[in-house]
């Protein structure tokens, strides 16, 4: 016998340590592919590239027209960067009455071109349009009024189709509140997908969410408010069987519900799932928002919300939650007084396991602080942000800004553990600040009372997001990342 273990254990070493070594280089080889994953970016755009070099973008828009009720006017804007006219751009409508048109379209050099839906399309509620951008340096954006429901939305059209999203926040608050998911298929074959929601009973189906069939070059219309009622707060996931999607979330509410939203905003699904995931947060004098965080995975998942100073000598304890799968968390910052006093911060929200968040982040202003009616306790200018994983080390963005209300240009340094040093171009003449730095986790943010177009350039990855409030209701948007700067933001 003792000879016989004389001669296994060796063996047992070696196999033991066959075992080990290959579960290490499995380890090695999943955090390299972690490492190595290509981010997916909202909108990312072809820029600057000698013409031999550059590539085209197809950009999707998809929203209401002015014959859905409360919506004054949707208008997409084409802005062509080249001093050279454009050639070969295609322009294609589809609405959610199954009708779709097509053309081609020429913008000039250096110039812009407003089409108003309203006057390509008569009767549909709902469109999605594609544009064929057969070289870059072609920005397109969207612009959305609900005038009676001081609603305003505003932001770039996204560049991304995926076979699953995540709209975490939404709502069906009765009276007067309205949620619709609008799935847009912008491809020839048809799409099949599955919807499940998240309510206040927890995950959710409807009779007909299993299974949708979109049709090619098409927009459904999912109505919530009349199957799922009465959730201050809705969170929706789209799993696509067959084909990809552009999926948007589309919040109009006048006033009446309990809660007294009131606003309009439409916001992107989030086409992918993380452990990291960055929001700008605050100014430090806005009442700060709320952050939803949900959990589409099978699997449980605990982290934390990681509130981020300017200020790298303040600790701010973090908020921690555990996610069933299909639970979501709400933090509503504005209840903490940890918050108070701490000047501008950052939010990160991470993961101790399992990679499979998504997350938003919404604000909401009373109506005293637009009105002189102190009384009135509606909320205002609802605005949803959702959080990405990403940065990039170049970017555009269009800011709004008029005389004597200013728009806000802010941009946060989402890394760990590196410096990013700011630059920043524009055309027009307007005073910009000097080249300036940011610590990790810190952001600036710079007021300009002019519409201009920025450019901004760091030596590591950053966010840049614009927002604007005032009497026709509040909006933000990031920016667009320009193509081969983007990168993932990891620990």
């Amino acid at each position: 016998t003792s000879v016989m273990n004389a001669v296994r254990l060796p063996a047992l070493v070696v196999i033991i340590a066959l075992i080990v070594g290959a579960f290490v280089f499995q380890v090695q080889i999943e955090e390299e592919a972690s490492q190595s994953k290509e981010p997916l970016a909202y909108s990312e755009l072809s820029f600057g590239l000698p013409l031999e070099e550059t590539s085209g973008d197809v950009w999707f828009c998809l929203g209401p027209t002015n014959k859905l009720d409360g919506v004054d006017n949707q208008s997409i804007n084409i802005s062509n960067l080249s001093s050279v006219g454009t050639e070969g751009l295609k322009w294609t409508i589809s609405d959610s009455e199954g009708n779709v048109a097509e053309r081609a379209i020429q913008v000039e050099g250096k110039s812009q071109l407003e089409i108003l839906t309203s006057q390509e399309k008569d009767t549909a509620e709902y469109v999605g349009v594609t544009l064929e951008a057969p070289t870059g340096d072609v920005l397109v954006d969207q612009y959305l009024e609900a005038s009676e429901y001081s609603g305003l939305d505003q932001g770039f059209c996204g560049t991304t189709t995926s076979s699953s999203w995540v709209v975490p926040w939404g709502t069906t608050e009765r009276p007067g509140a309205k949620q619709t998911l609008l799935l847009y298929n912008p491809f020839q074959a048809a799409a099949v997908a599955d919807l499940l929601f998240v309510g206040d009973q927890g995950l959710r189906e409807t009779l007909d969410s299993q299974g949708i069939v979109i049709p090619g070059r098409s927009v459904v219309a999912y109505e919530l408010t009349e199957r799922i009622p009465d959730a201050p707060l809705l969170s929706s996931y789209v799993e696509v069987r067959t084909g990809q999607l552009v999926v948007s979330g589309l919040s109009i509410a006048d006033g009446t519900a309990p809660s007294g939203i009131k606003g309009l905003s439409i916001v992107p699904g989030s086409p992918e799932i993380g452990g990291d995931l960055f929001l700008p947060g605050s100014d430090g004098e806005q009442t700060p928002g709320a952050v939803v965080i949900v959990n589409p995975s099978q699997l449980v998942v605990e982290g934390e919300l990681v509130i981020r100073p300017g200020d790298p000598d303040l600790f701010v304890e973090p908020f921690g939650f555990v996610l069933r799968s299909g639970q979501r968390q709400v933090i509503e910052l504005s209840d903490y007084p940890r918050l108070e006093g701490i000047g501008p911060y950052s939010l990160y929200i991470r993961s101790f396991d399992n990679l499979n968040l998504s997350a938003s982040y919404i604000q909401r202003f009373l109506g005293d602080l637009l009105s002189e009616d102190t009384e009135s306790a509606a909320t205002t200018g609802v605005d949803v942000l959702p959080a990405v994983g990403y940065g990039a080390t170049y970017w555009l963005t269009k800011v709004l800004g008029t005389s004597g209300n200013p728009a806000k240009l802010t941009i946060f340094n989402p890394s760990l553990k590196s410096i990013a040093a700011i630059n920043l171009w524009t055309e027009d003449e307007v005073t910009l600040p000097d080249s300036f730095e940011l610590d990790p986790g810190d952001r600036a943010t710079l007021d300009l009372d002019v519409s201009v177009l920025i450019e901004v350039e760091s030596s590591s990855p950053v966010i840049v997001i614009t927002e604007w409030l005032g009497p026709e209701g509040r909006t933000s948007d990031y920016g667009i990342s320009v193509e081969g700067t983007v990168s993932s933001i990891q620990r």
